[in-house]
């Protein structure tokens, strides 16, 4: 059953987020309560998945709850990727195991990876159904083929990061290219062959996600977006605080924040 925000939420959404200068507002549309989100993604039909702190994988049409994954052995998701929404991703970096769900959000088997890695810090599926693996103990980018059951690329970080300061937040592969997020130094970018090719220089990223040729991510309270070839950038300042942010259908902002999922409208003024 949806949970509907309190009457908070009901006054507020009278009232018009003006985005100055930036020639965009953001008017609230619907919000509802959610449990303390840890990991969260979007599939291509634009429903989102928020991952709680109590294992639960939850699968939302706008603000709409619609299913939920509660699998019997419960952990923390490091990280859900649904882009693909009959072969979604769920890593537990805390087991060293991930799964596959399907569009019912049922997995068939979850499986263990440290053969893969003596420790997969991040893990995210390939676009040809591999794994892209981030190895702390070898600290590098490494590409493993499931069916072959051998790695196939293997980037040290060596000169890319610094081995005594970074935090990996994230990782996805989008439009032949891989995305790692450093907290302490930007986004990584790499070729679908696992060469290094730049960083965009960003402090304090846990998430980012992708619309089109665009990266995009908060930061300083305003939702950033890169575009990925040009590197041209905007800016559009948030209402509130949020841990995870995603655009959809040309002119909807979906806000996760600690306990409330928010749905707005974006309007040129």
């Amino acid at each position: 059953m949806k949970r509907t925000a309190t009457n908070l939420f009901l006054f507020t959404a009278c009232i018009t987020f003006h985005v100055s200068g930036f020639g965009q507002q953001l008017i609230p549309v619907d919000s509802t309560i959610i449990d303390t989100p840890v990991s969260a993604s979007i599939d291509r039909l634009n429903h989102i998945y928020i991952a709680d702190k109590k294992g639960n994988l939850n699968q939302y049409s706008n603000t709409s709850l619609i299913q939920t994954f509660s699998p019997q052995q419960t952990g923390s998701i490091t990280l859900v990727e649904a882009w693909n929404p009959l072969k979604i991703f769920v890593f537990y970096a805390d087991f060293q195991e991930y799964a596959f769900l399907d569009r019912f959000l049922s997995a068939s088997q979850r499986f263990k990876a440290p053969e893969l890695s003596r420790f997969s810090g991040m893990m995210t599926m390939s676009t040809d159904n591999n794994l892209w693996i981030v190895d702390y103990i070898n600290f590098g980018l490494r590409k493993y083929n499931i069916s072959f059951g051998d790695y196939t690329i293997n980037t040290p970080f060596d000169l890319i990061l610094d081995p005594d300061k970074y935090e990996i937040t994230f990782i996805r592969e989008y439009q032949n290219l891989v995305f790692i997020s450093d907290k302490n130094s930007g986004i990584l970018v790499f070729d679908n062959l696992g060469n290094y090719l730049k960083k965009i220089q960003v402090k304090g990223v846990s998430h980012f996600s992708f619309t089109g040729d665009d990266l995009y991510y908060i930061a300083e309270g305003a939702l950033i977006s890169t575009n990925i070839y040009s590197g041209k950038k905007s800016a559009l300042p948030l209402p509130k605080e949020a841990l995870f942010a995603f655009l959809y259908e040309d002119n909807k902002l979906a806000l996760v924040s600690e306990n409330m999922l928010t749905g707005y409208l974006i309007k040129e003024k």
